[in-house]
């Protein structure tokens, strides 16, 4: 699948699954959802992930979501905690909003 999504070149980012990788954009989550700043736009199918997830913490008090505790899927907030790396990161191209190019359009 790598091989596949590098000949469109796109570019392939590591991220592991380990305490390092995911204790830092975890950090960020939870300030974002503390502070209120995490916007989802009320989707129903992340709030029943976040509902599902167990964070474990090592000796070290670092901390990530364990699938093997959680009740139920948590992929999609595994996913988010990935792409708030990239974004802490500067990794992440940032495009200019369609709406600013075009702006809003109502119906």
């Amino acid at each position: 699948m790598i091989q596949d999504i590098e000949e469109m070149n796109l570019q392939v980012v590591q991220f592991g699954q380990g305490f390092a990788s995911m204790l830092p954009p975890m950090k960020e989550l939870e300030k974002l959802v503390i502070s209120g700043k995490l916007a989802h736009g009320g989707n129903l199918v992340l709030a029943w992930m976040a509902d599902n997830v167990v964070a474990v913490q090592d000796p070290a008090g670092n901390i990530k979501p364990d699938k093997s505790k959680s009740i139920e899927r948590i992929d999609g907030i595994v996913a988010l905690i990935m792409g708030l790396d990239r974004a802490l990161h500067g990794e992440i191209p940032m495009k200019k909003s369609v709406y600013e190019e075009r702006g809003l359009r109502v119906v």
